[in-house]
């Protein structure tokens, strides 16, 4: 899946046009809602990933905006997209869902938030098992499709002002014909593999399912493209596919930032709406408005 992105008119990038923006997500509802999760969570080992919307009153500058993202998060896979069926959206993505190039592939398993000043301190249980979730998800996903599935060394990622766990996992998928077990084009096992790994618990949950029965139940905004994937699809034999998070939809008068954190057994509400603070602030603080 690609979402291109087409010049409309040379002296005005995007036609901006007013679409379904919706409205700040409180604090109180948002505790209530992580409330529920861990209610519904009960002594399960698991996951559910809940998410809240900003909206801001104000007209963006797209381009100031996007070179904005550029300069302060190179590490990140800053987007830009814009069609009817979307709207305009516009981020800086430091997770990667699944790279391509040949017939290897890669991705990595990315939980856990903390404040980058934090890293002489341990990752704490919450934080891991989260990131334990995520990564046994990926390699099972993997290991279905592919061959040759292997993590790589775990180790601390920086996004911006926060830091992730992270843990880099690559495999090899063999084209058809070297592999009697494959019966369909590789290109329709590659959206397989797509449709198994999205949404990710790290966007998700952990029990997809039942995450998205949760999610549907107590969240009060449809996600729209968060928590989807967007990126360069075959450029120069390689494609690339980002999760869309850390992102913003804008329309001529109003953004709304997303922002999402696990919930687990282990979770405290005041703890998840403050991450949720931090990681928007990665849009919020980079945001140029028309007017300055």
């Amino acid at each position: 899946m690609t979402i291109p992105y087409d010049i409309i008119n040379p002296n005005s990038r995007f036609e901006l046009e007013t679409s379904y923006i919706p409205s700040s997500s409180t604090k109180k509802d948002y505790e209530e809602e992580v409330h529920q999760i861990i209610h519904a969570l009960g002594d399960r080992r698991g996951k559910i990933v809940a998410a809240r919307a900003i909206r801001i009153e104000t007209n963006i500058d797209l381009d100031a905006t996007f070179d904005n993202l550029c300069s302060a998060y190179p590490d990140a896979f800053v987007f830009l997209f814009s069609t009817q069926p979307t709207g305009t959206w516009i981020g800086a993505s430091p997770e990667l869902l699944l790279r391509k190039k040949g017939d290897f592939l890669s991705t990595m398993a990315l939980a856990g938030t903390r404040l980058s000043y934090d890293r002489d301190i341990e990752w704490d249980e919450k934080n891991r098992d989260e990131q334990a979730l995520v990564s046994e998800f990926i390699m099972d996903s993997l290991m279905r499709h592919c061959g040759m599935v292997t993590a790589g060394k775990t180790y601390t990622k920086k996004a911006g002002s926060i830091e992730h766990i992270c843990t880099p996992i690559s495999a090899y998928m063999p084209p058809s014909d070297l592999a009697e077990e494959y019966d369909e084009s590789y290109s329709n096992r590659l959206r397989k593999l797509l449709a198994e790994l999205s949404p990710t618990p790290a966007v998700c949950g952990s029990d997809r399912t039942f995450s998205l029965k949760i999610i549907r139940k107590y969240e009060k905004f449809p996600r729209e493209m968060y928590g989807g994937f967007c990126g360069p699809n075959d450029i120069d034999g390689v494609t690339a596919f980002f999760v869309n998070l850390r992102s913003a939809k804008v329309s001529k008068d109003a953004v709304a930032i997303y922002a999402g954190g696990g919930i687990t057994p282990l979770s405290s509400p005041e703890k998840e709406w403050h991450e949720t603070e931090l990681k928007s602030k990665t849009i919020i603080n980079k945001l140029k408005t028309s007017e300055e």
